[in-house]
């Protein structure tokens, strides 16, 4: 009697009006781009606070239901499949009543889902930044994953929004942001773990070449007394081949004078780094991205392909960088013409010291780059994509 009450009230039609998305809010800094997006279309947008890392409980699984029946959402969208169980109960509740999911991977799937299994379902739509993710996917059991990079926020990373005085605060002439990964290759994973990742570097070199074909024969060939442990090693090996990439990456242009905004581990690498605090995402780091002479990247080694958010956020306030030639940066952009790629951290110190007294260059591949987010890459552009995805498959 209840499930049949339930049906009634969940058994809307969807797709037949203007745009309606209940978002799963777990914190992740990504969502508030999301609802932004959506409040920027004048969608009607509503967000349910969610678990996070594979957990859902009975509280959370009744208010988001209400919240279905109350707000009547084309679809709920949510970051990485948070909120949803790893046992794929909560998936397969929702498939029951057709409440369609559409979740969006900006981390790497493999490194997310790790050994769960049976969490796919006929009402699930996926998206991943990473494009070499998706066949991964599909052997999931997810039908017709859809590859869809991130964006920027049109709120905050946009030159007029800028604060001028922060700007000239923040103003250095060499700037990188981001994080050393010495938290999450060190302190999370426990000692065991730390052994077997390197036991596992020692037998094959992790590099972004390790999440291209053949990735899980490579994931099984790991030896752990459980699924869940392998996948454990896995992402502590990769957690430090990143840390070791941003080492080569900090000790390359610390001569050229880089100054880093990131967390203390940093001095790991370079005792004397110019070492600044983190940034306020919405104001000091847009700021920031503007003020500096030359804004620097280093892509992750989770991403083979993709690019990370400082490749949009940079541009669209106006701001020269100099990045990684990721495939998905050439497929976007123009190298040396609204983009400066390198392909090794030698020949980014190199263009460092290229473009430093030409700042008339600077501005002006900035200025194409800016342009080119503007008509393309804000978070606004990737939601109507989800939009037409879900509309087309669902409604």
């Amino acid at each position: 009697m209840q499930e049949s009450l339930l049906k009634k009230h969940l058994g809307y039609a969807k797709f037949s009006s203007d745009p309606r998305v209940l978002i799963l809010d777990t914190g992740y800094l990504v969502v508030r781009d999301l609802l932004d997006a959506c409040e920027d279309l004048g969608w009607q947008v509503t967000r349910v606070p969610a678990p996070q890392k594979g957990q859902s409980s009975g509280d959370f699984v009744g208010r988001l239901l209400e919240a279905v029946a109350r707000h009547k959402p084309d679809y709920v969208l949510t970051i990485n499949h948070l909120g949803f169980d790893v046992e794929g109960a909560l998936a397969q509740l929702l498939d029951r009543f057709d409440i369609c999911v559409a979740s969006w991977f900006v981390d790497h799937p493999t490194l997310v889902l790790g050994s769960a299994e049976g969490i796919a379902t006929d009402s699930c739509q996926i998206f991943s930044f990473e494009r070499t993710a998706l066949p991964w996917l599909e052997g999931k059991g997810f039908k017709d994953p859809a590859y869809l990079p991130t964006a920027s926020n049109g709120r905050y990373f946009r030159r007029g929004t800028v604060d001028e005085s922060l700007a000239m605060k923040l103003a250095t002439k060499l700037s990188f942001v981001g994080n050393s990964w010495w938290t999450k290759s060190r302190l999370e994973p426990t000692a065991q773990i730390r052994k077997a990742a390197r036991a596992l570097s020692r037998r094959k070199t992790i590099t972004k070449e390790f999440f291209g074909g053949g990735l899980e024969e490579r994931l099984h060939q790991i030896k752990a007394p459980t699924a869940a442990i392998r996948f454990d090693i896995a992402k502590a090996a990769v957690a430090e081949a990143s840390m070791q990439r941003r080492r080569r990456f900090a000790e390359a242009l610390h001569p050229e004078g880089l100054r880093i905004h990131g967390d203390p581990h940093w001095r790991e690498f370079v005792s004397d780094l110019d070492l600044g605090g983190t940034l306020d995402s919405k104001t000091e780091l847009p700021a920031l991205f503007a003020g500096s002479e030359i804004n620097t990247n280093v892509t992750a080694e989770q991403m083979p392909t993709a690019v990370n958010q400082r490749v949009w956020d940079v541009p669209a306030v106006g701001g020269f960088l100099i990045t990684d030639a990721q495939d998905d940066l050439l497929e976007f952009f123009t190298d040396e013409e609204d983009v400066v790629a390198y392909r090794s951290f030698e020949e980014a110190a190199d263009k460092v010291r290229f473009y430093a007294d030409k700042p008339e260059l600077r501005r002006s591949i900035a200025a194409r780059a800016e342009e080119k987010i503007g008509k393309e890459h804000r978070f606004t552009h990737r939601m109507l994509a989800v939009y037409e995805v879900m509309k087309r498959r669902f409604g």
